[in-house]
């Protein structure tokens, strides 16, 4: 065979594609689809293990495994080797497997969760081939991957589980390049969302824009012409609609009349807010327009078995009614009925009669009026549905497949409850309502038909300006329904207008009424008879107003009309124009004063203006004296106004401000408005359109010099709080400080434009300028009035934010010294809490990321958090401040940080320290303040932990820092602040305790060595002990996957902390003996944990503790005890009595805990064996120790193995042999201890007679006399008898009572008889002795009256090796089954009854 040689990196990973079995030890096992970690290769053979157990390696042949790619993973301490796959579908995996062994668990013990995890299960394996495929749209990956986390982690928590800690986009952490605290909350969110979805809340829409997703399947209908579909959200309360039209061309055929929108007709109802969302009731309305000639043919054409064709075009069709379809769709909107884009729902067609219009037949079908079910016949839209939140930008991002390729888009008529950033709109929405018209020369009601067209100031027709809706192309006019021989016809159709900005003003629309004849030969004759126009924008420069209008109607006369003559334009378009007495007319156009006209618009534009006062200060330099009021009207224009017309309105007010001379008057008034702007774009309903505020400060503002009036009108108002009382000027310093970050943005925006205009100059005098601000902000701070509070405190919440523009133009250094200065100059307790929120703010702007400014800011911060948490005040916001600073200096960009791990050690880890032995374990605050401590611990250094030992000033202090810090760990490690499932959080705790502890013990060896303090020595071998012996390290009871990850990242900390316990006992010297035995059941306890290189470095400690007491002086008290090595072999003790008795009730107690193993047994007595026969002086003794621990294990063990066998003989028989042990080497107190449990042991099976022979063990080690009992003799059955008389007597009357009932009346009489000698004469108590005659005598009658069955016993032997070891050898007498139910033999094979 070749030699074996390492495989490379790609071929390190395998599936076995075959079982292979084999009995050769030297060969692993492997079975169909199991993954394989292969290490060495040589010739057609692999070396390695499987992914389930990695303890165990073999060989295998190369033929059995397929190679798989993989990714090797060296970022930990231990080399791990994934395949290479996407992290989801890798945990997926793992999960599956770790489940899967628990799922039949719960199967095995018919859990009430089983199916729970079956599903689960199922539907994890289901979405991971759906992500194996690599079919799926990105949106849709992503959903899955958010579905299999919740799933995974909902799972987790149901099975008990570890909790996965994983970050905003769904991927698992790594801890160890995480801090601490980020780790601790994302634990901590992961938690609250677990609980959530197992509470299943309502779903809360935060989202400030929907949209609803609208899918047309299909319509069917009974049509022989063209019809138009008009779908949109409506308001059915209000009886209006809420969004633009989508038009769908539909044809007679049934089917889409654009070829290329079948099966893709998609609509997008977007801008919905949350009051749209909350409305009463919201419909989707659909209105069926039919387009064709007045009267409907009466050919049908079979819409569903043609094939479609092209229809002609028509010029002259009329538009008529055809009906309307709806459905609420409330519930879909307010999240009622869940949203599906893959369901078909229907919604019913109503059609519309002779005589209504649609707008009529839609409030029948609302109101439910005439509408009966059975008339639909099938008609009807069907169409899917799907609330999407969020704008339309974040929408295509997250439902690609839903919103790309031609989707039409119908927005709100209206703006959206937030203007969202660069939504620049300039449409006029206009709503034909109704009319009244006469007949005139007609001897019927006239057919009319409106007709619409933008012109412009020459009468000229804009082409394209005008849309039905969504889907639907632009036009150049618009033709409304005609409803047949109507005079006062009502249409409510509504169209968009879109006209460019720099027409818009000159612009009007027109309206041309005409008859529609239902005789074609006539309809094309007829002439227009009258028009109506509306101009766009007032004379005062704003535009139409929203609201209804009552539109003049003139009658034109074709004799003397001209179309191209735009005369009508000086006529009166509106009634509100009229003049009383005055009939308007002009060339052919005469007023029809029995004619009228409706109409409604509604203008959405961000760059015309409805509002007079706000036109007025855009305008202001054509009209300066009319200023002031301008200003003055600025401060009660509708907020939606002016974030429209931001830009222009600032530029206005920086104008103002710049240009004119009177910087008293308006200076101020300037401030104020800008105070006003600022606070309305803070405000929730404008808050997006902070980043329009921004840009313009960024690219659009141009106001050079606007920084010097800018500070000092802010100064001014600073300076003169302390004089002021309660004016108004108390308020604009309130709104000022509110307004501070914008005002600072504008100050250093003008500066820097200044300074980049004029080279620079200036700086001094700027930063004077500054400078005095900031000193008049310092001195607000120091004023003492109650009416100064309130800015003090808006002062201190809002400075942070100019941090970040205020270090564009100063010094960082100056700055940071002012703020503190600022903060400090607050007297007294006064807003402590905001004092600390300022401090918070500080320390995550860009200040601490400047190591020369963390140097001023820190020193003050701590001390100030040090006093807070040393006075109990303000405790969670001081917490707040330490996590944030230590997740600061963990990261990358905060440069060195030495100096501030310094700084913070030194300055506040004592106070963290006590504050987290102080607090509560229920307080909410103790797992942030131990992450914290864990923090500091974590990122200090091997120089900072010699820097903070070296600065304590005496070796008291760091006596006492190691004392608290060794019972804080302890704590952590025995009572764990953080839940059982935060594997993650424990585990980093756990390897950061691990490297203080090794930083502790050379500190101790240095330092308390000599002179000795015990006391330290021994919290740290406590505090190790326990960290060690603690459940979260015991790899053995996790799962083969947890054992890997921990592993791979920490190691086995259990065997690290092992060496260094067993180094600082051999560090003790001569001072061990004070360890002993108090050190022994811990130590025990370590040695014990099933790891074998740990077993083979502690159980050595048991013979160095041996030699301790051995070669211990003899002539000293048990307190003194001190190891003399150098005297004469006479002085010393030569012997271990005391480690042995300690060792005995040790041993008991932790076999009976469960822990010790056979292979523990075998370990313990090689190693000590070995030691003791290497001994000259304690070869014997040590032997001898040796061989009675073995038995002893060998017995406990066998008897923890039994305990809980049904079989209660057995557990009887191990008991015994137990104590029988105990007796042989006189352990008197174990022995009483399962004499008592033996006693026990009959009791439940009714052996009365045997539990009355078992108590009598325990009386035969007393004597009858008033001596005190011997610790050795006690019985926690009997704590309150003190001598050996009354425990005696005590036992024997437990003895009478079981032998009565047991019917051994005649044991119980001799029992009785030895007590009446006591009475009679040792301690004459003749009351007893009365008593006890009295129940002789029941005794004696009994055994005349009663019938007994004859006793018959067997003797029992047991030979071979087919028996237990606690059977084998043995010999017993039983009595069988006939005289006493419960005395049976054991359930043994082979077994001989051999009858006495």
């Amino acid at each position: 065979m070749t030699k074996w040689k390492l495989v490379s990196e790609r071929d390190k990973y395998g599936i076995a594609i075959f079982n292979f079995k084999e009995r050769n030890k030297v060969c692993l096992e492997l079975q169909v689809g199991e993954a394989v970690y292969i290490v060495k290769e040589s010739g057609e053979w692999y070396f390695g293990c499987t992914a389930k157990n990695r303890d165990s390696y073999g060989i295998f042949p190369k033929s059995y495994v397929q190679i798989r790619e993989s990714v090797v993973d060296k970022s930990g301490p231990v080399e791990m080797i994934v395949p290479n796959h996407s992290p989801i579908v890798l945990e997926i995996t793992a999960v599956l497997r770790e489940w899967g062994v628990l799922w039949k668990n719960l199967y095995v013990s018919r859990h009430t969760e089983y199916e729970k995890i079956q599903k689960m299960m199922l539907e994890l394996m289901r979405c991971r081939t759906k992500i194996l495929s690599g079919n799926l749209p990105v949106d849709e990956i992503k959903d899955i991957k958010h579905l299999v986390t919740s799933r995974i982690d909902l799972g987790n928590n149901t099975l008990g589980l570890d909790m996965v800690v994983r970050d905003d986009q769904g991927n698992i952490l790594n801890p160890m390049f995480t801090s601490a605290i980020q780790l601790y909350m994302y634990h901590d969110s992961a938690t609250k969302r677990i609980k959530g979805s197992q509470a299943k809340p309502n779903k809360v829409v935060t989202h400030h824009s929907h949209i609803f997703f609208v899918s047309i399947r299909n319509f069917v209908c009974k049509m022989t012409e063209d019809s138009d579909l008009l779908m949109m959200l409506y308001d059915g309360k209000e009886c209006k609609p809420i969004t633009e039209n989508y038009v769908v061309r539909w044809s007679k055929e049934g089917l889409a009349q654009d070829l290329d929108q079948i099966n893709n007709l998609r609509v997008l109802f977007t801008d919905l807010g949350q009051r749209d969302l909350r409305r009463d009731k919201v419909y989707l309305v659909c209105y069926v327009v039919r387009i064709g000639a007045m009267e409907a043919k009466e050919t049908d054409v079979k819409r569903a078995s043609q094939m479609p064709r092209k229809t002609p075009a028509l010029t002259d069709c009329i538009r008529r009614p055809s009906g309307v379809a709806a459905l609420d769709v409330t519930l879909y909107l307010k999240g009622g009925i869940e949203t599906n884009e893959d369901a078909h729902i229907y919604v019913p067609f109503t059609p519309c009669g002779d005589k209504d219009n649609l707008d009529g037949t839609l409030k029948k079908v609302l109101a439910g009026k005439d509408v009966n079910p059975k008339d639909f016949k099938g008609h009807g839209l069907w169409a899917s549905f799907k609330l999407l939140h969020g704008d339309l930008k974040q929408v295509r991002e997250e439902n690609p497949h839903l919103v790309l390729g031609s989707v039409a888009i119908a927005r709100k008529m209206g703006f959206p409850e937030i203007i969202l950033p660069g939504d620049v709109r300039n449409d006029l929405y206009l709503t034909i309502v109704s009319g009244e018209y006469s007949r005139g020369s007609k001897s019927t009601d006239k057919n009319v038909e409106v007709t619409v067209r933008v012109c412009n100031e020459k009468g000229q027709s804009i082409p394209g300006v005008i849309m039905m809706g969504a889907g639907a192309g632009p036009q150049d006019e618009y033709k409304s329904v005609v409803y047949y021989h109507e005079d006062k016809p009502k249409w409510y159709e509504t169209l968009k207008i879109a006209i460019p900005i720099d027409e818009f003003k000159s612009c009007h629309i027109k309206f041309f009424f005409k008859h529609r004849s239902s005789n074609e030969a006539k309809d094309k004759s007829e002439k227009i008879y009258a028009l109506s126009y509306v101009k766009l924008m007032q004379d005062n420069g704003t535009t139409l107003p929203d609201t209804v209008h009552d539109v003049l109607v003139y009658k034109v006369d074709h004799k003397k009309f001209d179309e191209n003559d735009i005369g009508y334009l000086k006529l009166p378009s509106t009634k509100s124009e009229m003049t009383d007495g005055n009939k308007p007319h002009s060339a052919g156009l005469s007023l029809s004063t029995k004619d009228c006209f409706i109409i409604q618009t509604n203008v959405c534009s961000t760059k015309l203006t409805q509002n007079v006062d706000l036109l007025g200060l855009l305008k202001w330099a054509g009209q300066p004296e009319k200023l002031q009021d301008c200003l003055k009207a600025l401060m009660k224009v509708d907020g939606e106004e002016i974030v429209k017309f931001l830009q222009d309105v600032l530029d206005a007010l920086f104008n103002i401000l710049m240009q004119n001379s009177d910087s008293d008057v308006y200076d101020k008034m300037v401030f104020e408005c800008l105070l006003h702007i600022i606070n309305l774009v803070s405000s929730g309903k404008y808050q997006h359109f902070q980043p329009v505020l921004d840009l313009y400060i960024k690219e659009s503002f141009s106001a050079t010099l606007a920084y010097h009036k800018l500070m000092q009108v802010l100064k001014q108002y600073i300076d003169e709080a302390d004089q002021e009382i309660a004016n108004l000027d108390s308020d604009i310093l309130h709104r000022a400080m509110k307004s501070l970050q914008y005002i600072m943005k504008f100050i250093v925006r003008s500066r820097f434009l200044y300074a980049e205009l004029n080279e620079g100059r200036g700086g001094e005098d700027f930063a004077y300028s500054l400078r005095a601000l900031l000193q008049s902000m310092i001195n607000l701070m120091s004023y003492n009035h109650k009416h100064i509070v309130v800015h003090q405190a808006s002062c201190l919440k809002y400075l942070p934010t100019t941090i970040p523009d205020i270090l564009q133009v100063f010094n960082a250094a100056d700055l940071s010294q002012m703020l503190l200065s600022m903060i400090f100059a607050l007297q007294g307790s006064n807003l402590a809490t905001q004092k600390m929120y300022t401090l918070k703010d500080i320390v995550l702007s860009q200040l601490f990321l400047d190591p020369e400014c963390r140097s001023i800011l820190l020193p003050s911060i701590l001390k100030q958090v040090r006093e807070m948490l040393d006075n109990s005040n303000e405790m969670a916001m001081c917490v707040q401040i330490l996590s944030d600073l230590m997740e600061l200096l963990f990261q990358k960009k905060a440069g060195q940080t030495l100096d501030d791990i310094t700084m913070i050690m030194q300055t506040v880890l004592r106070t963290v320290i006590q504050t987290t032995i102080r607090l509560p374990r229920q307080n909410e605050l103790t797992k942030s303040l131990v992450t914290v401590m864990i923090a500091i611990f974590r990122q200090m250094t091997p120089n900072h932990f010699e820097q903070y030992f070296e600065h304590f000033h005496t070796r008291t202090d760091l006596l006492d820092f190691l004392m608290e810090i060794l019972s804080a760990f302890k704590d952590l490690v025995s009572i764990p602040v953080y839940p059982r499932d935060w594997c993650d959080m424990i585990m980093l705790q756990n390897s950061v305790i691990l490297k203080s502890l090794r930083f502790f013990s050379h500190t101790i060896r240095d330092y308390f060595t000599n002179p000795f303090e015990q006391q330290v020595w021994s919290n740290f071998f406590y505090c190790a002990i326990a960290f060690l012996t603690q459940p979260a390290l015991q790899l053995d009871n996790f799962s083969a996957n947890k054992r890997a990850r921990i592993v791979s990242r920490y190691k086995d900390m259990r065997r690290e902390t092992a060496f260094e316990i067993r180094a600082m006992w051999f560090n003790l010297g001569s001072q061990k003996i004070q360890f002993i035995p108090n050190l022994i059941g811990p130590i025990l306890e370590m040695t014990m944990i099933p790891e074998v290189e740990l077993r083979k470095a502690t159980i050595p400690i048991f013979f160095d503790m041996m030699q301790c007491e051995f070669y211990s002086s003899k002539s000293l008290d048990d307190s003194t005890l001190r190891v003399e090595t150098k005297k004469d072999s006479s002085q010393i003790k030569a012997n271990f009595c005391r480690f042995e008795d300690e060792m005995v009730a040790k041993l008991d107690s932790q076999v009976e805990g469960g822990k010790g193993d056979h292979q523990y047994k075998d370990l313990f007595n090689q190693i000590l064996m070995s030691l003791s026969k290497n001994h000259a002086t304690m070869s014997t003794q040590g032997q001898h120790f040796v061989e009675t621990m073995t038995k002893l294990m060998e017995c406990l063990l066998e008897y923890r193995t039994v305990v809980t066998d049904e079989n209660k003989e057995n557990r009887m028989s191990c008991t015994v042999n137990v104590l029988n042990f105990y007796n042989q080497i006189n352990r008197k107190e174990m022995y009483i201890r399962y004499v008592n449990k033996l006693f026990d042991l009959h009791l439940e099976c009714d052996n009365f007679t045997e539990a009355a022979y078992t108590l009598k063990l325990h009386s035969k080690l007393l004597m009858w006399s008033n001596n005190k009992i011997s610790f050795l003799l006690r019985s926690s059955r009997y704590p309150e008898h003190s001598t050996h008389r009354e425990l005696k007597e005590r036992i024997y009357y437990d003895i009478i009572d079981n032998f009565d009932k047991g019917k051994m009346w005649e044991c119980a009489l001799e029992v009785c008889k030895e007590l009446v000698i006591q009475y009679e004469k040792e301690t004459y108590d003749y009351v007893k002795l009365g008593s006890l005659h009295q129940r002789m005598a029941e005794f004696y009658q009994k055994i005349i009256e009663q019938i007994r069955p004859e006793p018959e016993y067997f003797r029992v032997a047991f030979y071979g090796r087919g028996y237990p070891a606690f059977l084998q050898n043995k010999v017993c007498v039983l009595i069988p089954l006939i005289q006493q139910n419960s005395k049976r033999c054991p359930t043994v094979p082979n077994k001989s009854l051999l009858p006495l």
